[in-house]
């Protein structure tokens, strides 16, 4: 098989469930009104968008299909939060996309509570691994580790592999995630402030980098006279001094490509408005729409036609998938060579000298072809001569 086997066309994904995007913006924008207003426009069935809540923005709002993950532990028992969520969670809707997928868009509010109660996981789990009674931060893990992991860098692969899972059965996400000012000094001294996600580089590394939207809620203001006439340039005083309006409007806008000020926004698409775009479920579903039409240039086929062949498409790569998982995890649980020494040690510490003389090291050799079964990797030998073991009493000797 040569590379040109392996050549083959591609054509732009057309559902909203088949890419990954993120909607950020500061506290109280909207971030979960507009996952919930988005969905319930986009899908028919409201159990077709699941809502994995890692905090409880949502309990304004009335949601059909939402696990609040975040009652699981917080404080101390954080950890257990990123535990049933790589654990159960994960894995289940992983079979589920196998065995008839009901679920096809995940939401994840927000990134920055999911990536504290990752790394809580991995700090208790690191904790008990280096036998320690607390390890306090990732640089911590580091020192605690004696450089043999950093504590981003585990953080990330800790974080990646259920998140990968998803997507290969098959899965979209929209991550929410919270926004701040920065200031930023250039080479040369300047500095500038700009809208970023407040999350460490790592966790940019995870949910901005895959991301093919990027949809910044910002809080936009229009300043007005006495008069209502929109202000373009300061008010000044009789002595020439600049004053501000005591009118204005606050009017939440939706950003699709970095501006001056804000630097978290964009896409994989070309075709993304320049200007701020009212705030609404409705507009920003039309802005995906454009966007996926504009990279259509050569196919001939509907977007409907497109929706029913990438879904086939979809599900029998996720079932592959899920196969492949499954395969792995029967193998995962069959009984190695080193689980059998265990077992053997704990029996064989049970019985008496002579026993494991008269008795034990004959029958081993017949079974084994030597005394010593720490040196035998075949399992179904090491099992026989377990059982030999264990059943071995000593009033038979």
């Amino acid at each position: 098989m040569g590379y040109r086997d392996k050549v083959k066309n591609n054509t732009p994904k057309v559902e909203l469930h088949s890419i990954d995007s993120l909607i950020v913006g500061g506290y109280k924008t909207g971030k979960t009104r507009l996952w919930k207003e988005v969905t319930e426009r986009h899908y028919l069935n409201p159990e077709e968008a699941l809502l994995i809540a890692f905090e409880a923005g949502y309990e304004t709002w009335e949601l059909d299909n939402i696990i609040p993950i975040h009652e699981e532990g917080s404080d101390e028992e954080l950890w257990k939060v990123w535990d049933v969520f790589k654990k159960e969670i994960v894995p289940d809707l992983v079979k589920e996309a196998k065995n008839g997928r009901v679920v096809k868009l995940i939401g994840i509010d927000t990134a920055d509570r999911c990536i504290d109660a990752a790394t809580a996981w991995l700090l208790n789990d690191r904790a008990k691994k280096y036998g320690v009674t607390k390890i306090a931060s990732l640089q911590e893990l580091t020192e605690v580790s004696n450089g043999n992991e950093n504590g981003y860098t585990v953080l990330y692969e800790e974080m990646k592999r259920p998140f990968d899972s998803l997507k290969n059965a098959g899965y979209g996400k929209v991550t929410l995630a919270w926004t701040k000012e920065k200031e930023t000094t250039l080479y040369n001294g300047l500095k500038y402030n700009s809208i970023e996600l407040m999350m460490h580089a790592t966790g940019k590394k995870i949910f901005e980098s895959q991301a093919s939207l990027i949809c910044c809620l910002f809080n936009e203001v229009v300043i007005y006279d006495k008069n209502g006439q929109t202000v373009t340039e300061n008010a000044k005083t009789k002595k020439g001094r600049e004053k501000g309006s005591n009118f204005h409007e606050t009017r939440t806008v939706m950003v699709f490509r970095p501006t001056e000020y804000i630097s978290i926004a964009g896409g994989r698409y070309t075709e993304l408005p320049n200007d701020p775009v009212e705030y609404s479920a409705e507009n920003f579903l039309k802005v995906f729409e454009d966007a996926v039409k504009g990279q259509l240039k050569k196919t001939r086929k509907s977007l409907d036609e497109l929706k029913e062949e990438q879904s086939l498409e979809r599900d029998e790569k996720a079932k592959e998938f899920a196969d492949t998982v499954e395969a792995a995890e029967i193998e995962a649980s069959k009984p190695k060579a080193e689980d059998y020494h265990e077992k053997i040690k704990e029996v064989l510490n049970s019985l008496s000298s002579e026993v494991k003389t008269n008795s034990i090291t004959p029958k081993f050799r017949e079974i084994l072809g030597v005394a010593n079964f720490l040196t035998v990797t075949d399992v179904e030998k090491l099992e026989q001569a377990y059982v030999y073991a264990k059943n071995l009493k000593p009033e038979n000797t």
